[in-house]
């Protein structure tokens, strides 16, 4: 009996830590002690970043209260200084999430009310701030558009002084908020929405906006590397930010490499271990270590987004390897940047790179860029899903298009050839030179590329070009190169077409005077 008794407690044991060890298969695939092998992550790492051409990466995963990994990869400049997980980057939207735990401080301190009109908050003359709510703002329901900001993201590269921000957002407001009636709006993402809340940050303590995040944001989360101007991150070690130029990797320190006005939607810089910092801070309900920056249904209202598939505040969400996830991607001239965050886990991630372009996004998905991708497969490998990379690397991406270029330039080569050879070895009329619309039209088209091309490079009539010039300037590099080709055949086509008619006439005085 004492033996029956014996093997049925043994068996009860050994079927409830069956039991257990199955609900952590289940639901804590990702959980890591702090001795954790993470070398499939590394070697996961070292191949994108060959794959993506990165000059340097920064890493930081965390879990629950817990850092579980900080690592630097590559190098930060052109002098080899590696990269460490201090290595202050630009963190471009991701710092909107910090905005908006900003408004939410004052909010739980009573000194402002998210449902409040923003007239509240910003001078009256707008008469359309009334109709527009500080939760509109931070969940993007404004109704403000995104490639209207280009115009300011333009002239606010002159604005260098503290007032930037206010002048920014003053501009936004003239822009914006002209409409008179009650809207609804869906969401619909807009800088200009985070440009107005932290100007609104700015005016309620009466303090700027950049001393109001360091006092009581990067402060009470030790984040001892985490910068509010360009200027201040530089002297403490900023990676280098780089450009894509057909392939290459090439330092940049040029315009529009900070603008101050844009502070609060994407010119903020951090570390991998301060972003750390405030993931933990994310994850546990405001709280890091002894501190906290705001409660947990202020956290929970800044992660919730109010119609699924929209914009929490800071955050936008998805599903990863079958469970939900929240993020935010980041990019500035030179910077890109993914933070997640699978609440279900309590696991956090932010990756870093010093290389931009738009080629790094994925096409008709712009906000899914490189790090988004790498990102993704550091939480697919902790879960132990295995993750391959990006269907196209940006080494295959170059490829493509410069082979397009290449097959298109060598035609624009030889067609322009073909012309010259033509009009300077003149001899006789050419059928094809003969006056007709066909022939107009097509040296009016030769000309009528080079012109645009002229007025958008010499006008800000569409800024989408001028971004396009500083994300992308090798392709619009060869774009300008090709017009003015374009323009030189045209031109030798006229040519070619004058002589025709000047042929043409003594042909035709010839024959009268024989006649």
């Amino acid at each position: 009996m004492n033996i029956r008794k014996v093997a049925i407690i043994v068996g009860s044991l050994l079927i409830l830590s069956l039991f257990i060890s199955t609900l952590g298969d289940g639901s804590s695939k990702a959980e890591r002690n702090g001795d954790s092998d993470f070398s499939e992550v590394d070697a996961y790492i070292a191949r994108e970043m060959e794959r993506q051409n990165l000059p340097g990466l920064a890493l930081g995963i965390v879990q629950g209260d817990r850092i579980l990994y900080l690592k630097g990869y590559g190098q930060a400049d052109s002098s080899g200084r590696p990269v460490t997980p201090e290595t202050p980057f630009g963190i471009g939207s991701i710092g909107k999430s910090i905005t908006a735990m900003a408004v939410l401080q004052l909010a739980e301190e009573g000194k402002l009310d998210i449902d409040a009109p923003i007239q509240r908050y910003i001078p009256a003359k707008f008469k359309g701030a009334q109709f527009i709510t500080v939760r509109q703002l931070l969940n993007q329901t404004s109704g403000f558009s995104q490639i209207s900001t280009f115009s300011n993201t333009l002239s606010s590269i002159n604005d260098q002084d503290q007032d930037a921000l206010e002048k920014n957002a003053l501009s936004y407001a003239e822009k914006f908020l002209q409409n008179t009636t009650q809207t609804e709006h869906s969401y619909r993402y807009s800088n200009a929405n985070y440009v107005l809340l932290g100007y609104i940050v700015q005016q309620v303590p009466g303090q700027s906006y950049g001393d109001y995040v360091k006092e009581h944001i990067f402060s009470p989360l030790s984040m001892q590397n985490s910068f509010v101007t360009h200027d201040e991150a530089a002297e403490h070690g900023l990676a280098t930010p780089y450009r894509r130029i057909f392939g290459h990797n090439i330092a940049y320190d040029g315009p529009y490499i900070f603008i101050p006005g844009d502070a609060p939607a994407g010119y903020l810089y951090s570390s991998a271990k301060d972003m750390s910092h405030y993931l933990i801070a994310q994850i546990n309900g405001g709280s890091f270590e002894d501190d906290s920056v705001l409660s947990p249904e202020g956290v929970r209202l800044m992660q919730t987004e109010p119609v699924p598939g929209t914009y929490a505040m800071g955050w936008m969400s998805g599903r990863m390897n079958g469970m939900p996830v929240i993020g935010q991607p980041g990019g500035s001239i030179g910077f890109q940047a993914q933070t997640y965050i699978v609440p279900e886990q309590e696991l956090g991630v932010i990756v870093f790179s010093n290389v931009l372009g738009a080629i790094d996004s994925t096409f008709l998905k712009t906000h899914v860029i490189t790090t988004t991708d790498i990102a993704s497969g550091v939480i697919s490998i902790l879960n132990g899903h295995p993750f391959e990379g990006t269907f196209l690397s940006i080494s295959v991406k170059y490829l493509l298009i410069n082979g397009l270029i290449f097959v298109l330039s060598a035609w624009g080569i030889y067609s322009t050839a073909r012309t010259a050879k033509r009009c300077f070895g003149f001899k006789k009329p050419d059928p094809d030179t003969a006056i007709s619309i066909k022939v107009v039209s097509k040296i009016a088209l030769e000309f009528a590329g080079p012109l645009i091309i002229l007025i958008l490079s010499t006008t800000k009539i569409m800024p989408v070009w001028h971004i396009a010039t500083i994300y992308q300037p090798d392709v619009i590099l060869w774009v300008k190169i090709m017009s003015v080709l374009m323009a030189m055949k045209g031109s030798m086509e006229l040519t070619q077409l004058i002589q025709s008619i000047r042929l043409d006439k003594k042909n035709e005085q010839r024959f009268r005077h024989q006649g």
